[in-house]
């Protein structure tokens, strides 16, 4: 969309030029065409700039675009089209930035044309939930975001509508993700299983063991509260209980001395939230937090304002470690460590203050490193190298201020690429290289766009393509060449418009607008 903004102030230079020269006969409505007759673009001039509702249209005379101009600026819904004439986008524009929905759509052989995403936006910043969908129009994934940043709980769903993966995010940074609602090869249902109300909150969660109930089985109410438990072993009931709001009672200890050693709250019997440990002065040496079924979620020192503080371990149901590390007045501080249900180190980094900073690391389930990123004050800055399962740098860049800035390298086996960005837009040379090394591309951004001459290479090195952009705008003569070097095409481009193919004209004159992309 940046670039359609830059083409929308040319364009009112270019009208405002051709007012001056009397090509455009003043305000009002104005038709532009094809050398053809067909329209290439129609709306109102004020003052010599698009205002109101434009059309654009391919030179076969289906539409391209339509969408209303305010004060010069994107205003309202605008819609763009393939040369089919189907939809592409829908975006709502407020003040020349994207406010309010935007879909995008997708073509597919059964279904045809469908929704592929939905994401809503505030003063051009993605906002809220944004929606991605499988062809047959159920939801595929949802993102949350906040200012244009990743943010809360996201979910991945299959083609059935279970939830296969909870995603949390904070900061844009992806802190934990749960597999859960999961079939193995066979066709059993392995792992937990959890079924949602429409708002989103869990009704049911279920462990299985090869298709059979193995574990705890707890059921909720809209609001989150626990209603009941059950307790399986291999598809069998072990124990049954109804959460009804019974007393809590407080059970303490004493030593010989009659000190306090042992504080906690049961409910029938059963360990629930918070239970402390104390030395002989008092202090709080331990603590230990309970689910509402008796269930141990994590073990560490919550003093009586309920602060945490110092060592901390959190659990997963079967008593395996899911994370450890350190508390601060209730923040995460130092290193801390975090392990995937099967017991395998998953990532380890350090808190200040509550925010990721320093060296962070993400791990195979083999124990090699996955990528190592540094963080300054929860936002990444520094070195990142990201590593494939056998070892082999396939990303290498630095952050600063959580955008990519200076030299980064990118391999994925068949292509390596390299070049330069500044926050976080590409920007100077580069070049990318076949396996064996030799130059496949090499080109020059600015801003995040192409511009000057981009070249692209055959394996054998000669030149299999030569482009030409001024800042993201394809303009000139842009030629294509076999590997033998002879000249198989040529296309000329004037303001991101095709003007002729090997030499035929087929576009705008010069007297002639563009209008939208």
């Amino acid at each position: 969309m940046k670039k359609l903004l830059s083409l929308c102030v040319i364009l009112s230079t270019v009208l405002m030029a051709k007012g001056q020269t009397g090509a455009v006969s003043g305000d009002g409505y104005q038709v532009f065409r094809y050398p053809n007759g067909t329209i290439s673009s129609e709306g109102v001039l004020k003052n010599g700039k698009p205002e109101g509702f434009w059309k654009s249209y391919y030179v076969t005379g289906i539409k391209k675009s339509e969408g209303k101009y305010s004060n010069f600026q994107l205003d309202s819904v605008w819609v763009f089209f393939d040369q089919a004439g189907d939809t592409l986008e829908k975006i709502n524009y407020l003040f020349g930035k994207r406010n309010g929905y935007s879909f995008k759509y997708g073509k597919d052989p059964a279904e045809g044309l469908f929704v592929q995403s939905r994401e809503l936006y505030a003063g051009d910043r993605k906002e809220g939930l944004a929606y991605f969908y499988y062809p047959d129009g159920k939801i595929q994934q949802t993102l949350a975001y906040n200012e244009g940043k990743k943010e809360g709980l996201s979910k991945e769903f299959d083609r059935d509508g279970k939830v296969i993966t909870i995603f949390e995010y904070n900061n844009d940074y992806l802190i934990s993700r749960e597999r859960i609602n999961r079939i193995d090869a066979n066709g059993l249902r392995q792992g937990v299983w959890k079924d949602f109300y429409p708002g989103g909150s869990v009704k049911t969660e279920k462990n299985f063991r090869d298709d059979l109930l193995h574990g705890y089985f707890k059921e909720y109410d809209i609001r989150g509260v626990l209603v009941m438990t059950m307790l399986y072993d291999s598809g069998s009931i072990v124990k049954s209980e109804v959460e009804d709001q019974s007393d809590i009672e407080i059970e303490n200890r004493y030593d010989e001395n009659n000190r306090l050693v042992y504080s906690g709250p049961f409910r029938n019997k059963v360990p629930v939230g918070v239970h402390r440990e104390y030395n002989a002065d008092g202090k709080v040496t331990n603590g230990f937090v309970y689910n509402d079924n008796g269930l141990l979620i994590s073990e560490g020192i919550v003093d009586e304002a309920g602060r945490f503080n110092g060592k901390w371990k959190d659990l997963y149901p079967d008593g395996k470690t899911q994370a450890e590390g350190q508390y601060t007045e209730s923040r995460r501080s130092g290193l801390w460590k975090f392990y995937n249900p099967e017991g395998k180190l998953e990532q380890t980094g350090s808190y200040n203050n509550g925010r990721p900073d320093g060296l962070w690391k993400w791990y195979y389930n083999n124990g090699a490193i996955l990528r190592e990123e540094e963080y300054f004050q929860g936002q990444r800055d520094g070195e990142y190298t990201e590593y494939s399962a056998d070892g082999k740098i396939i990303a290498q860049g630095v952050y600063t201020d959580g955008e990519k800035n200076g030299p980064w390298k990118y391999d994925s086996g068949d292509n390596t690429e390299e070049g330069n960005y500044i926050v976080g837009l590409r920007d100077g040379l580069w070049k990318s290289y076949y396996p064996d090394g030799t130059l496949r591309f090499k080109g020059n951004y600015v801003q995040g766009n192409p511009d000057g001459t981009l070249t692209y290479y055959h394996e054998n090195g000669r030149v299999r393509e030569e482009q030409f952009y001024r800042m993201g705008i394809r303009q000139r003569t842009w030629k294509k060449y076999d590997e033998d070097g002879m000249q198989i095409m040529m296309i000329t481009f004037r303001d991101d418009v095709e003007i002729s193919i090997n030499g035929v004209r087929i576009q705008l004159p010069e007297s002639d607008v563009k209008l939208i992309k």
